[in-house]
């Protein structure tokens, strides 16, 4: 199957590469399309029984800048033109579908049956960061300005519930982490310890 905002590729392994690349954009962001694309992904790969594992990296820069700030802003537009014809218990469960569609997503991924690893190689902000976390391991590129921020902390909502219980999990000492609380090693002390 063919994805605008992916590349799906599997090795002779079963092994799934998806590599994350929206076009005509600098970073990649969770706008419609990226969101419909990685439920149909997350679809696909579960139900192959040839996929053994999934890889998630972008072939930008950053991994992931978040939310698509004008999606959101047009969910917001939807919402109170709802509110107007429909009330306000209709504006609500659909503000509420729509939201869900992301965390649905992150807990299928967290429930496939198959190992995800989050190949990151810079930025996960917001979204991005919890797709991160969804995934049953983590490697990070070494990079001089490594960053990830809480889902959601600049987008003025609230954090999904179980973002910062699976930060605490993934942090442990040194670098502070603004979503749990946590310090987090820096690589270059790992190192130090491990030679």
């Amino acid at each position: 199957m063919a994805y605008k905002n992916f590349k799906f590729d599997v090795d002779v392994d079963g092994i799934a590469l998806v590599t994350w690349d929206i076009p005509g954009r600098s970073m990649n962001v969770f706008d419609e399309i990226s969101t419909q694309e990685i439920g149909e992904i997350i679809k696909q790969t579960t139900s192959d029984a040839a996929i053994k594992g999934v890889v998630i990296t972008s072939a930008k820069e950053a991994f992931c800048a978040g939310a698509d700030l004008s999606m959101l802003e047009g969910m917001n537009r939807a919402y109170a033109q709802l509110f107007k014809e429909k009330g306000e218990e209709a504006a609500n469960q659909m503000l509420f579908e729509q939201s869900r569609q992301m965390s649905l997503s992150f807990r299928a991924i967290e429930t496939s049956g198959k190992p995800w690893v989050a190949a990151i190689n810079g930025l996960a902000l917001g979204g991005g960061f919890e797709i991160t976390l969804a995934c049953h391991y983590r490697v990070a590129a070494e990079n001089p300005r490594p960053g990830s921020a809480c889902p959601r902390s600049r987008s003025a909502c609230s954090p999904a519930p179980a973002a910062p219980s699976a930060c605490r999990v993934s942090c442990s000492r040194r670098m502070r982490c603004s979503c749990c609380s946590r310090a987090r090693p820096s690589i270059s002390r790992v190192r130090r310890r491990s030679t």
